[in-house]
């Protein structure tokens, strides 16, 4: 089986990723393009590859549905991929496209003493558009329209559930192709 190509340079290009996905949390729901992304992965988006590899290391671990053999096996070469039996026991859950989203609330979603401990949700979809719902809260100078084609169906209504645990619940990353949009659990959102 052969390894898939990674980054060029991966520590360089890892660090311009994670800045662009701090910066994706930092102002929610604003699609960022992403600097550098590196081929994609048997089944997902070049999007999703790059955060993967600048992501998962050795010390978190991945529930992924699925993926092709040589996905897994590039994973485990470059990142030391650490995979978990079960949603609700990963620090990262993978959605490509068209997957089913686990309910949000089973989700490890950190506890008051340690609410950073809780799971990132990876979340491919088609593109964004800016119909679906209006965004406040932290990272918001006012409200922001946004929408995501290939969502899955009653994404939004978990992600009010999600909400009201504050500061518990998960963090989700939503991607396409060449962008990422951070959705912090700190994000108000209120569909039409």
């Amino acid at each position: 089986m052969m390894l898939q190509q990674a980054f060029d340079n991966m520590v360089q290009d890892c660090q311009q990723v994670f800045r662009c996905t701090l910066a994706a949390l930092a102002e929610p729901l604003l699609p960022l393009t992403l600097p550098c992304l590196p081929p994609a992965l048997p089944g997902l988006k070049p999007a999703t590859s790059a955060l993967l590899y600048t992501l998962i290391d050795q010390d978190v671990t991945l529930w992924a549905p699925a993926l092709p053999a040589a996905t897994l096996a590039s994973l485990r070469f470059h990142c030391a991929l650490r995979l978990a039996d079960t949603p609700e026991q990963a620090d990262f859950i993978l959605l490509p496209a068209g997957s089913a989203l686990p309910p949000l609330s089973s989700l490890r979603a950190g506890s008051p003493e340690y609410p950073d401990r809780s799971a990132t949700v990876l979340l491919e979809v088609e593109d964004f558009t800016p119909q679906q719902v209006e965004a406040s809260g932290p990272g918001f100078a006012s409200p922001r329209r946004f929408g995501a084609t290939g969502l899955p169906p009653a994404f939004w209504s978990q992600w009010q559930a999600n909400h009201a645990r504050f500061p518990l619940g998960v963090d989700v990353l939503l991607i396409s192709a060449t962008q990422l949009a951070g959705l912090p659990r700190s994000t108000v959102v209120q569909e039409g």
